[in-house]
């Protein structure tokens, strides 16, 4: 459910998505694009895992979910970068204005609540040196009554 609506969000911003653990996390197999420019660059939005909580009423019946988890949405960066000044402003405040855009999907989603977002600035992660932000969140979903 949380995963598809990801997806869709995903498709709709033509960013690479991918579903994983951090060992999982690499980008080995999409092309190395560090030498464009920011714009020019894809974006990687890298679900690293969510747990799912279910809301049941006072009958057993379930009303909906809670969906605990984290993601890192980001670009390919480069170690010899000139300093964490040129990525964070190259990078990682760019990346800033474009995760609004999944707080913003599922504010408009019937059903859906945002609980909680907190964002992390990363740098030189994983195998691939990736740049961007890591988002904890909780999201809700309720069944129409």
């Amino acid at each position: 459910m949380l995963v598809e609506k990801l997806k869709e969000f995903n498709e709709n911003l033509s960013w690479k998505f991918n579903y994983g653990a951090d060992q999982w996390q690499n980008l080995q197999d999409f092309e190395d694009d560090s030498d464009l420019d920011f714009d020019d660059r894809a974006k990687y939005f890298l679900l690293l895992w969510k747990d799912r909580t279910y809301d049941i009423n006072d009958f057993g019946a379930i009303e909906g979910y809670s969906f605990e988890g984290e993601f890192v949405l980001c670009v390919r960066s480069k170690f010899d970068d000139p300093d964490y000044n040129f990525k964070y402003e190259d990078h990682i405040a760019a990346l800033e204005k474009e995760v609004i855009k999944v707080f913003d999907g599922f504010s408009f989603c019937e059903g859906w609540t945002v609980k909680s977002w907190r964002e992390v600035e990363v740098s030189n992660q994983y195998d691939t040196n990736i740049d961007g932000l890591k988002v904890r969140f909780v999201i809700e979903y309720k069944y129409d009554k």
